[in-house]
């Protein structure tokens, strides 16, 4: 994976509340979807979507869609610049939207990389800003702990690093 040059950081980190601003290894604070009641037959963990990148992409544009912005600004990793800026200043950059759509265009790539992995979802966004329609394409780049030993399972649920948008 490459890293982002400053300037294209700066630009995720202002069009990124824009597109609906996606997970390390904090504890979520989200409540798990609702799954039906495992049986010997069925995945036993209760919310499996936390495990897919796409799903994650998607579940975070719903939260935003929705207006629900501390549920999407809680699938940020901690280091990531925009939970840095704080709950405030994401939501407050939200308010800009009048309209707001994002959506996973195709599957994840995955990469591993020193005990952690990182994916790659393709996403495009679009809506009006400020009375002014957008339509952007890029990438939303996740992040989890891989499956090695001292992982939790907490820390296994992907967590949104980045987003960067091609204007």
């Amino acid at each position: 994976m490459h890293r982002p040059s400053r300037k294209t950081r700066l630009l995720t980190f202002v069009l990124l509340p824009l597109c609906g601003s996606l997970v390390a290894c904090a504890p979520e604070t989200t409540t798990p979807e609702r799954q039906p009641a495992p049986t010997a037959a069925t995945d036993t963990r209760a919310d499996t979507s936390a495990y897919d990148p796409v799903s994650v992409a998607r579940r975070y544009f719903q939260r935003l869609e929705a207006g629900d912005f501390d549920q999407a600004y809680a699938m940020w990793a901690p280091a990531s610049s925009t939970h840095e800026g704080g709950p405030d200043l994401f939501e407050k950059s939200m308010l800009a939207y009048q309209a707001f759509d994002g959506e996973a265009t195709g599957d994840a790539r995955t990469e591993g990389a020193a005990g952690t992995l990182y994916a790659e979802v393709p996403i495009r966004v679009s809506g009006t800003r400020r009375g002014e329609p957008f339509s952007h394409e890029g990438t939303m780049t996740l992040k989890r702990c891989n499956d090695v030993p001292g992982c939790s399972e907490q820390a296994r649920h992907w967590r949104i690093q980045t987003i960067d948008l091609e204007r």
